[in-house]
């Protein structure tokens, strides 16, 4: 899969660990993001000891350090209490992402994942994955993208909380490595954030400084937004997604539901359709349409041969096939090679 070379919008649905770690409900949610016209799914690979500090880990289980999307909670449905039991019960290993890897390819969807070191990055080399995900948070750890670089594997890349300056320093990067099959989204990594920061508009800044693939990681709430970023040309869309935006975990409250991801995979798939070409194009069907919507001048009384013609006598009606209204001033004055009746659609080939 090459980014560059996409000519309709590609649709990543963001499983991530909404799974929350069972086997049985990732599959499900693969299958049910392909029905919905997903063209990929994404997962996450990460463990306590390679993502937070024991601290990190204390403070967010004691609830004295808060994320929006995962904060410290009690089920007695699944019996955890804080958040260091809900990354051991809700996190991907290995073993499940290779069973997740054959599934994609065995019902023919895209398998992708978000690694957070290097082991991660080699182990998706490993399985062949169909790209690696880059997390905002690694937007300026070059030596983390380096190392998905030296895979040969597509690569997606988040900005959310890069300053220009720090992207800047990715598509360098990704330049002097000479490769070339990546794409910078546009993101901001608030879950959800307010529409006034979305700042979709940033996505044209994007396109115009860079020569790759531009695309939207969305973190809103609804299909509304997506859509747009794909009315703004963008090919490569992320959506966190879900089977029950209430289930217990991190990002379902944020995340697209079935009905949600096929609206935005069967509208989205129209919006990219309608964009077209910057320029103005007459479609063959509207080049027809014009012989029957438009006026040609029309004779609004009987005229004898001879007769020279005035202004008084036409009027414009439809059909188009005629002399059009820019044409007149070639006739006007000229006169007519035979009697000729009212309502007549004037040509050329009637005058002198």
């Amino acid at each position: 899969m090459i980014f560059k070379e996409l000519n309709k919008p590609y649709i990543i649905a963001e499983i991530g660990c909404n799974h929350n770690g069972n086997t049985e409900l990732g599959l499900k949610m693969i299958k049910s993001a392909k029905d919905c016209g997903a063209d990929a799914v994404k997962f996450q690979y990460f463990t306590k000891e390679n993502l937070f500090t024991e601290q990190y880990m204390s403070d967010l289980d004691e609830g004295s350090v808060k994320i929006e999307n995962i904060d410290k909670w009690e089920t007695k449905e699944l019996n955890l209490d804080g958040v260091s039991e809900q990354i051991d019960e809700f996190i991907n290993d290995k073993e499940q992402l290779g069973v997740f890897k054959k599934y994609c390819d065995d019902i023919g969807i895209d398998f992708g994942c978000t690694p957070v070191d290097a082991d991660g990055v080699y182990f998706l080399k490993e399985i062949n994955s169909s790209f690696i995900k880059l997390a905002s948070m690694d937007a300026d750890n070059l030596e983390m993208i380096e190392a998905a670089i030296d895979t040969g594997l597509p690569i997606l890349i988040s900005t959310g909380m890069a300053d220009l300056q720090e992207i800047d320093a990715v598509y360098n990067l990704f330049k002097s490595k000479k490769f070339d099959n990546f794409s910078l989204l546009h993101t901001v990594s608030i879950y959800p954030p307010r529409d006034e920061i979305v700042n979709l508009n940033f996505i044209d800044t994007l396109n115009a400084l860079y020569d790759c693939e531009i695309g939207y990681s969305d973190h809103t709430l609804g299909f509304s937004v997506p859509l747009a970023a794909i009315g703004k040309g963008v090919k490569v869309i992320e959506k966190h997604f879900t089977l029950d935006k209430e289930m217990f975990g991190w990002d379902h409250k944020v995340s697209a539901d079935e009905k949600d991801l096929k609206i935005i995979c069967e509208e989205g798939n129209k919006v990219y359709r309608t964009l077209g070409s910057s320029y103005k194009v007459l479609s063959p069907e509207e080049i027809e349409k014009r012989e029957k919507f438009r006026r040609s001048a029309t004779l609004n009384v009987d005229v004898r041969k001879g007769h020279v013609l005035t202004k008084e006598d036409f009027v414009y009606k439809r059909p188009g096939t005629g002399i059009r209204p820019g044409e007149i001033d070639y006739v006007l004055g000229r006169k007519f090679k035979n009697d000729t009746k009212k309502d007549k659609t004037l040509l050329l080939s009637d005058f002198d």
